[in-house]
């Protein structure tokens, strides 16, 4: 967010340097420049929004805490017997994929015509 404190703050240096010369042209790309970061903040606060409700349903509808479940898997394993081991070992498959794709601990990678779930590096 430092980053864009900063450069309001130097659009803000830009509009003042258009009001003292009268440049009609600077005053024009400095209002352009205030509606662009206007959709940026924007984006960033859907983003956000986005975010919290995922952490929100994570937390409550599925009923997930951090470490409540295995660990993701250490190097790329193949999906479907990932899966296969979370039932044998008695856990519910889908919470944990949700979870783990969810918090952004592994991601699913396609190689080969085969699913792979990997830990996110």
């Amino acid at each position: 967010m430092r980053f864009l404190t900063r450069l309001v703050r130097t659009i803000e240096q830009l509009e003042r340097v258009s009001q003292k010369c009268g440049d009609e042209d600077l005053r024009s790309l400095v209002a352009d420049l205030y509606r662009q970061l206007t959709v940026v903040v924007n984006i960033l606060e859907k983003i956000y929004s986005v975010y919290s409700e995922l952490d929100l349903l994570i937390k409550t509808d599925l009923r997930l805490e951090p470490g409540l479940y295995i660990e993701a898997p250490q190097q790329p394993e193949k999906l479907s017997e990932y899966l296969e081991r979370l039932k044998k070992e008695g856990y519910d498959p889908n919470k944990v994929i949700s979870y783990l794709l969810g918090t952004d601990v592994a991601q699913i990678e396609l190689r080969n015509g085969e699913i792979y779930i990997k830990p996110k590096v």
